[in-house]
């Protein structure tokens, strides 16, 4: 069946919703101080379930299936504790679901989405947590639940960005993130192995004679290149764009010249890298740089 038709209105609220999703899960990451490795399986997690379900939409002539949003805020959530099971780095859900509240509701409110998670509890699920909570000595936000138990939980969320990672509230974001997981691991097609430039980076270093300093630059470029790409990177893109991080990062520290070369030919060149290919991944840096 050919695919229906996607108007420009739609291309651009996918566009909008993707920036989001990469600046809300670069400063998720950012906050639980998580290892290179994992926070670019992340990136890749949310890059591939929005990819496939995007091309789902598009392909639909369901308009209430093609209408229907997934919040990056969930979406960064789920894949950043996928990656976090992937990669081995040990951090709770719960710290996952603070770190991102605090990136759009605290005091540094860095990201601002387009469309909210709507968690929210019914009155039955409110008034369970609410009662084991208090048989196991917590404090509960809407103690004493009737009929205001949930509307007081709910109310906790929108005032208090933090109440979201803690409590009954907490419970909610859990369900919806462990379901949501799931449907990322089929959108990736189960595909659990992500392309990790910033080994080939470390490697172009070395072999070229880079510095402790132009290591540190260009692996803080590799990520500024990754953040700004709207395309997962597959393992035939990744060198490429490394060599293009440790170029750009040797021409900003000016040590270029200091990097080895033979015949008049530069290290890449030498090494076999597409310059063209270089440049243009250069050019996709300045523009993400740009937005």
């Amino acid at each position: 069946r050919a695919p229906v038709a996607s108007s420009d209105g739609d291309d651009a609220r996918r566009a909008r919703r993707n920036a989001q999703a990469r600046a809300l899960c670069r400063r998720a990451c950012e906050l639980l101080n998580l290892p290179i490795d994992t926070a670019v399986t992340a990136l890749a997690n949310v890059l591939k379930f929005y990819k496939r379900r995007d091309a789902i939409e598009r392909a639909s002539e369901d308009e209430a299936r093609k209408r229907a949003k997934v919040s990056p805020e969930l979406v960064v959530q789920a894949g950043i504790y996928l990656a976090c099971k992937l990669e081995e780095s040990v951090v709770r859900l719960a710290d996952v679901v603070a770190a991102t509240a605090a990136t759009l509701d605290g005091e540094d409110g860095t990201v601002a989405l387009d469309d909210r998670a709507d968690v929210r509890l019914s009155e039955a699920d409110a008034r369970e947590r609410a009662e084991g909570e208090i048989l196991a000595g917590y404090a509960v936000v809407g103690r004493g639940a009737g009929d205001e138990g949930a509307e007081a939980m709910n109310a906790a969320r929108d005032g208090d960005a933090m109440n979201a990672a803690t409590g009954a509230l907490y419970y909610a974001y859990k369900d919806r993130i462990l379901v949501l997981e799931q449907e990322m691991l089929r959108a990736m097609e189960y595909e659990l192995n992500t392309a990790q430039p910033h080994v080939y980076m470390f490697h172009i270093v070395h072999v070229i004679g880079g510095s402790r300093e132009l290591a540190c630059a260009a692996s803080a470029t590799l990520l500024d290149a990754l953040f700004a790409t709207a395309e997962p990177v597959g393992e035939e893109e990744a060198p490429t764009i490394a060599a293009a991080a440790v170029r750009r990062a040797s021409v900003n520290l000016k040590c270029e010249k200091d990097l080895k070369s033979a015949n008049g030919k530069m290290w890449y060149e030498i090494l076999g890298f597409d310059a063209a290919a270089m440049d243009a991944v250069e050019e996709r840096l300045r523009e993400g740089s740009a937005t």
